[in-house]
């Protein structure tokens, strides 16, 4: 019996091999994919580093480790980033060289005026680089301070500055040359992979977001927070773009594509969130016509939006999406009509009438434009022309940039730094005073475009405290017992493999990137090596004093005027808008959208955690004034269309003046005759639809439109954000005419 059982149970079998390595082929993928990469990044740095070293010392360089630093500077994870950063830092070099020999040659013997010229060049250099924003802004912060490590230093030897400048330039040429050579010979990440990425990324964010909104599925404070997002992606995307451009001759030619992806993805966005907020001021009241009626056309574009319940995933999947829009444009006005039809079928008035039209009215726009993205976004793949048309409209591109008060602030921030601290160089008389100087400026420029200037400099400053024992070590337990180049590398290796570790983590990268500067300071390699202990501790203080006093500047010189300050975005804001009323440029509608993303990209860096209450409010601010300025910008066009002296043409335009006062001094009296003028706006136009017989061809289907316009600069009006913004513009400007 015992043993017919045992014949008849199942043996335990073990597990397939193939499974096995399926699954370790997993894991392993799993590690090349983030920590293998980081590795490989910390090998690649380490390489480029110790082959610039080893160069230098071939050819004799005055200071080796300045290639050696140059390569730890640019080093970042993709070829196209680390060849822009580097051309920014070679062209910034030879314009801050050539402002050194010209200032040295102006003011040879003249240390005060060198000083105060130096300063006005500091600053001109670090307004520029906090006004730009993007790579470019690395090669002004270069121009400046370049200027000052050539012209300090040769205060008391005005012959060397011609020396020094060569040096400076072939160093830092020879560190770069290095850095590019291995980032594209050894496992090469190209910037246009994930450029694509980020393309992928943004069209289906967008599309999930107009899909969950349709269905109901987000709360007001996840579309807060995913319109934060989305400017992120906006400004990450063109970043991406330019850094790109430099690596990939594909790139090239797609960047118009590129911009009009952008361009209509912002616009595309806007109007979407323009229909939602309208569908949601309706609901909060309780009026639920308008809402209702919609439904049929919101499930089937979020139908429509989707492939196999998800976005499309590239742009190829796209297709199917361009097929379902496709389809549904020739639908549309019979599901509109529709949509008219069971809204008679109720009780409404004349308010729920033009809710209506104004929903189907944006309904109609964001399909078209939400068309116009899908299509671009195909067509991204496809093999282009080496010849653009030329009758091709030019797209303009996204640019980042800074409210003037905070450039301006900015550079008098680094013109007192220098001021101050060469005045007190001069007093002390503290030889290593200068390296302290030199790192303040420094980081006073590189910090003014940064969203976090604070951070910035409190990291770098515990890495350059925390690098300061271990450099003591190497240097005078390692170094002054080693002969030759490969044992140099191998005792300064594993302290220099910690930093580049530590450097690949995003929230902590600053502490190990200045771990490894000062280390490769400190330590300061050269052909004949000096081991003076008296002069590692001046030179070491100096440089860890140099950047607290880089943070003292910014805690006490303007400390409000800084990126990402919520006050100055908030008025940036207002002041947009206000430009969308009286300017006459060219491409109003595309500079504003850009301006007000790029403005909230900026609102987004400066979160730390959970943004509070006043952010919500400045968020909630820009996203009202984005709905208006479109209106607006759509109210003028219409106006222009019109004959001068038109009743209407008139009225729209006391309306668009009253908006400009209200934008100008957002007060209450200001917006009681904002909202007066948009409603007799209205009247104008509603008593001109009446007598439709004696309007022209195609004048009725403008000034439908321009209502629903004037519709939805009055709903917007209304807007408690604005309403906070005019009492807090109030009660500041009381308090500012009781101090006066």
């Amino acid at each position: 019996m015992s043993s017919s059982v045992e014949a008849t149970a199942p043996a335990p079998t073990p597990a397939p091999a193939a499974a096995w390595h399926r699954r370790a082929r997993v894991i392993a993928q799993d590690w090349l994919e983030t920590e293998g990469q980081r590795w490989v990044f910390v090998l690649k740095t380490l390489l480029a580093a110790f082959l610039a070293l080893w160069i230098a010392f071939r050819l004799g360089f005055d200071s080796p480790r300045s290639a050696m630093m140059t390569v730890f500077i640019v080093a970042l994870p993709s070829s196209g980033m680390a060849l822009e950063k580097s051309i920014y830092r070679l062209f910034g070099t030879l314009v801050g060289c050539a402002a050194a020999l010209t200032l040295i040659a102006l003011f040879p013997q003249q240390a005060m005026l060198l000083f105060i010229a130096l300063a006005f060049w500091v600053a001109l250099c670090t307004a520029g680089s906090a006004l730009m924003r993007n790579a470019r802004s690395y090669g002004f912060v270069l121009a400046g301070y370049t200027a000052c490590m050539i012209a300090v230093p040769a205060i008391d030897a005005p012959l060397q500055v011609f020396n020094l400048a060569v040096s400076r330039v072939t160093e830092i040429s020879l560190g770069i040359l290095c850095a590019a050579l291995v980032n594209d010979a050894l496992f090469p990440k190209h910037q246009s992979e994930q450029l694509v990425q980020a393309v992928r990324r943004l069209y289906r964010n967008i599309a999930q977001l107009c899909s969950d909104a349709m269905q109901g599925r987000l709360t007001p404070e996840q579309l807060e927070r995913l319109h934060l997002q989305f400017a992120t992606e906006v400004a990450a995307l063109e970043s991406g773009r330019a850094a790109a451009f430099f690596e990939a001759g594909d790139i090239r030619t797609r960047n118009q594509q590129l911009h009009a992806f952008n361009a209509a993805a912002m616009v595309g966005l806007t109007t979407f969130h323009t229909l939602h907020q309208l569908m949601q001021r309706l609901r909060n009241r309780g009026d639920m016509l308008v809402p209702d009626v919609m439904l049929p056309l919101y499930d089937a574009f979020s139908n429509a939006l989707l492939v196999t319940n998800i976005p499309a995933r590239t742009a190829v999947e796209v297709g199917v999406t361009r097929d379902k829009l496709s389809a549904l444009h020739v639908v549309l006005p019979q599901m509109i009509a529709e949509a008219r039809g069971n809204f008679l079928r109720h009780e409404y008035n004349d308010v729920q009438r033009l809710n209506l039209d104004t929903a189907l009215e944006l309904m109609q726009r964001f399909s078209d434009e939400f068309y116009q993205l899908v299509v671009i976004y195909h067509d991204l793949p496809k093999r282009l022309s080496d010849k653009p048309a030329k009758n091709a409209r030019q797209i303009l591109s996204y640019s980042a940039k800074t409210p003037p008060m905070i450039a301006l602030a900015a550079g008098l921030r680094s013109a007192a730094a220098l001021l101050l601290l060469t005045l007190a160089w001069h007093g002390l008389n503290w030889p290593s005073a200068g390296g302290a100087v030199i790192i303040t400026v420094i980081f006073c420029g590189l910090a003014a475009s940064s969203p976090d200037p604070s951070g910035l400099i409190r990291q770098t400053t515990l890495g350059f405290a925390s690098a300061t024992p271990f450099a003591f070590f190497c240097a005078f337990f390692m170094l002054n017992h080693v002969e030759g180049y490969m044992m140099l590398v191998l005792a300064m290796l594993p302290f220099l493999l910690v930093g580049a570790y530590i450097s690949t983590w995003r929230k902590v990268a600053g502490i190990g990137i200045g771990f490894n500067l000062m280390f490769a300071q400190m330590i300061a390699p050269e052909n004949l090596m000096r081991f003076d202990v008296l002069n590692f501790i001046n030179d070491s203080m100096a440089q860890v004093l140099g950047l607290v006093l880089a943070g003292l500047m910014f805690a006490l010189i303007l400390p409000e005027h800084k990126q990402g300050s919520r006050r100055h975005i908030a008025d940036s804001l207002w002041g947009e808008a206000l430009r969308l009323c009286i300017s006459d440029a060219a491409n109003l509608r595309h500079h504003f959208e850009s301006r007000v993303r790029d403005l909230l990209n900026q609102l987004s860096m400066s979160i730390r955690g959970t943004a509070d209450a006043d952010t919500r409010r400045t968020l909630n601010q820009a996203i009202t004034l984005l709905e208006i300025g479109h209106a607006i910008i759509d109210l003028r066009d219409l106006s222009a269309r019109l004959k001068p002296g038109h009743p209407a043409r008139v009225a729209k335009e006391k309306c668009v003046a009253s908006l400009a006062d209200y934008f100008r001094k957002p007060q209450a009296p200001q917006h009681a005759r904002a909202l007066a003028e948009t409603q007799a706006a209205g009247v104008m136009l509603r008593s001109l639809l009446l007598s439709k017989e004696t309007l022209q061809e195609n004048e009725a289907a403008q000034l439908q439109r321009a209502l629903t316009d004037l519709h939805l600069i009055h709903a917007s009006l209304l807007d408690q954000s604005l309403n906070e913004f005019s009492t807090e513009a109030a009660l500041t400007n009381g308090a500012s005419h009781h101090a006066a």
